[in-house]
């Protein structure tokens, strides 16, 4: 994949950004997205592939970092990677700490860049907010076409597939995967708190696969 590097006067001339706003991309290390996958035996466009591998269709007005600067990006679940287009070229936007939070103007969803539990930078959809943040990564997977072995079995085209979603807790010090077990929550937090986390989930019988019972949770967490 070939790197680029993109000035302020080009990427975010009049057509994204106001003069005031330009500060925002300068020096930024970009890199040009295709909307392609190379399978191995041929490139395939998005658009022959069955699903759908961003968040939202088209790009939507969004705010960056702590700045009031918006600009029209799209997330695409599947490279983990906020993109910009400018004019006929699409470029993904470095992970870095300038590009660490975007806000989607209509909807007000928010996605940061954080760590998961193993070191890898990614975005993350915030739920809730305070000390105790919920957290849910979103990703899809790309399954290769598979040829009809004869004429009685039907093959398989290639597919973006929606994974299930993961949920992580993101406190000050740590992030804390949630699985379907509640002891794994419970020995991550400090011993202060573990009775009446326990006593919660048991009362109100919070189910770590239901996305409102851990946004209740996360709820209680930041009380």
């Amino acid at each position: 994949m070939k790197t680029i590097f993109i000035t302020a006067s080009l990427l975010f001339s009049g057509t994204f950004l106001q003069a005031q706003q330009i500060d925002l991309a300068r020096n930024a290390h970009f890199v040009k997205s295709m909307d392609e996958i190379n399978s191995g035996k041929s490139v395939l466009k998005y658009s022959d592939i069955q699903g759908n591998p961003f968040y939202k269709n088209g790009f939507s007005e969004a705010r960056i970092g702590d700045t009031g600067t918006t600009l029209p990006v799209r997330y695409n679940m599947y490279k983990d990677v906020f993109e910009v287009r400018n004019d006929s070229n699409i470029y993904a936007i470095p992970k870095e700490n300038t590009f660490s939070k975007f806000v989607f103007v209509a909807t007000n969803e928010k996605f940061i860049l954080a760590n998961d539990d193993e070191g890898f930078a990614g975005y993350f959809l915030v739920l809730t907010e305070g000390k105790n943040k919920l957290l849910k990564k979103i990703a899809v997977k790309f399954s290769p076409e598979v040829p009809a072995p004869n004429t009685l079995i039907p093959g398989t085209p290639a597919k973006f597939e929606n994974q299930k979603p993961v949920y992580y807790i993101k406190t000050d010090e740590n992030i804390i995967k949630l699985t379907k077990k509640s002891e794994d929550l419970l020995s991550a937090l400090p011993s202060d708190k573990k009775d009446a986390v326990k006593d919660f989930i048991k009362t109100k019988k919070i189910k770590f696969n239901q996305e409102l019972d851990l946004i209740a949770l996360a709820n209680f967490l930041n009380k």
